[in-house]
């Protein structure tokens, strides 16, 4: 397969290139490749989306069954998604484990590619009436998290002032996966010595942090400052508001931030109320809320958040990094994720206006709009 004249998106920069692949790779790059081929008119042409927070889809929480999986992985290559990273929300009990269990079959689904876990744990430290008390992180309610194994467990949240040792960062990175800060009151040096013991991304920043405080050396104020540390961004410009996002990019260079989907079942819903987890929660002006008016969660799609960024003012180079190069790199995945020879052909064809009108996964177009 060659795709021609497209605007190839690489290391931050559109090209005008052409890109062959064969057998699930992309074996050539140039400014010209001779033969017949899929002629992309000028539109763009990135690498494959990796949603890195992502809870559920299609009214269904990832995990709930092998069928459900199935159905996510043939939705959201429509919206450029080729590979993601599944986000149970996980506690001690057998629905839990259920959803683990299921997450680690429903691997090699056609669609997009289950990549690992993100497990969302109860290893909190927030204050405030809305969360449940923490649940202190130990190697034993871990182990009975993941159901004993660290197999396909890429990331684990957690509040790093939790772990004031930081024995159970280190074992966690020592075990193949990544401890994830998110949810924390902690101090910035809480922050600094949990990245330093192998913390390497947080949550959807900075919910789930507490506000900043000009008069406090806080854990939200150190993320900024960490240089080896990702930020995961949802990009609706609710979640975070876009004068923020300026500033996160200032402080941290586009390069370290991830933007993600936070997607839930209710992703693409229409305004109402829906259940959510244990409450009512209402979808009003792109926004998911409780009664309260407490943002909840996600409900837009990885290529809506990228067409809401461009909408107010952010660059095409800057949504690129954000959306489509970082994830592997904050991930350390060699195989995807960028358009580099020797890399898999995922690969999202979007026009001017970032709508997705094709996509490949490993070298075969699983999606093409109507």
């Amino acid at each position: 397969m060659i795709i021609k004249n497209a605007k190839v998106f690489i290391d931050g920069q559109f090209h005008d290139y052409d890109v062959r692949t064969e057998n699930g790779i992309i074996t050539e790059i140039a400014d010209r490749i001779d033969g017949e081929g899929y002629d992309a008119e000028g539109k763009y042409l990135f690498a494959g989306f990796i949603d890195v927070h992502f809870h559920g889809a299609c009214d269904a929480y990832c995990g709930d069954s092998i069928e459900k999986m199935e159905e996510i992985a043939r939705t959201i290559p429509q919206y450029g998604v080729t590979g993601y990273i599944p986000t149970p929300i996980v506690k001690n009990d057998e629905e839990s484990k259920h959803r683990v269990r299921t997450i680690r079959k429903s691997k090699n689904l056609p669609g997009a590619q289950v990549l690992g876990m993100f497990i969302y744990s109860f290893y909190r430290h927030r204050s405030i009436p809305y969360y449940p008390q923490s649940i202190i992180p130990t190697k034993e309610d871990t182990l009975d998290l993941i159901d004993g194994t660290f197999d396909d467990i890429i990331a684990i949240l957690y509040a790093p002032e939790l772990d004031p040792d930081r024995s159970w960062t280190r074992w966690v990175r020592e075990n193949g996966a990544f401890p994830l800060i998110g949810f924390t009151e902690g101090t910035a040096k809480d922050v600094h010595d949990a990245v330093a013991a192998g913390a390497r991304l947080t949550d959807h920043y900075p919910n789930g942090f507490p506000m900043l405080d000009h008069h406090v050396s806080s854990a939200v104020l150190q993320c900024l400052h960490e240089d080896d540390l990702y930020l995961q961004l949802n990009g609706d410009c609710i979640h975070v508001s876009p004068e923020f996002i300026r500033m996160m990019i200032k402080c941290k260079g586009a390069d370290h931030i991830v933007g993600v989907s936070d997607s839930s079942p209710l992703m693409g819903k229409p305004e109402g109320e829906y259940h959510f987890l244990d409450k009512i929660v209402y979808i009003k002006d792109g926004a998911v809320r409780d009664a309260d008016g407490k943002l909840v969660t996600g409900c837009h799609t990885f290529d809506e958040n990228m067409r809401t960024m461009l909408a107010n003012g952010f660059s095409l180079e800057t949504i690129g990094k954000i959306f489509s190069e970082n994830a592997a790199e904050a991930y350390m995945l060699k195989d995807r994720g960028k358009i580099e020879v020797g890399r898999r052909a995922d690969l999202v064809v979007m026009n001017r206006d970032l709508f997705v009108e094709k996509t490949m996964i490993n070298g075969e177009w699983f999606y093409e709009k109507d």
